[in-house]
């Protein structure tokens, strides 16, 4: 069976030229010119890496600057506020100052959102002073607010009135 393969064996397509042995450098000229060319390459590769981490250096200073050039409450609402969602879920909301310190509150003990004490007033501010609400928004979220905050005094006058209509009858 091997004998039947073998005048298949010579014919594949093996160039023999790839497994030639280059061209050597023999001549110390010719080594000396190639080791500085080789020098030179690894220079100019150095240089571009130091030139791109000086550029990186500049970049990350420029953008240092332009934040510590925001205003405090801009850096702590984005600071605290973007560690769990984007800014555009705070951006489009409009809240009163009210609302704003509710959704802060719902954020720290529903949702475990870590504030130091005060932080949330300064937050609360800035939203409600630089994304205010339309004048319908406003009125909308006040009777809301008033009606949550009447809610438990209404729960108390029902159950004392359902009380007494019990007490009468029996």
């Amino acid at each position: 069976m091997l004998a039947c393969l073998a005048p298949l064996c010579g014919h594949a397509d093996i160039d023999e030229s790839e497994y030639e042995f280059k061209k050597t450098v023999r001549s110390a000229v010719e080594r000396k010119r190639l080791a500085s060319e080789f020098r030179a390459a690894q220079q100019a590769e150095a240089e571009m890496a130091r030139q791109e981490a000086a550029r990186e250096v500049l970049r990350l200073a420029a953008e240092k600057a332009a934040w510590d050039a925001l205003p405090y409450p801009v850096r702590l609402t984005q600071t605290r506020c973007t560690s769990c969602h984007s800014e555009d879920n705070y951006l489009e909301q409009r809240h009163n100052r009210v609302g704003w310190e509710l959704v802060i509150l719902r954020m720290q003990y529903l949702n475990d959102a870590e504030l130091q004490d005060g932080e949330g007033g300064v937050i609360a501010s800035h939203l409600a002073a630089n994304y205010p609400q339309t004048a319908v928004e406003a009125l909308a979220e006040a009777a809301r607010q008033l009606g949550v905050a009447l809610l438990p005094i209404a729960l108390c006058l029902g159950w004392r009135f359902a009380r007494s209509r019990r007490g009468g009858k029996s």
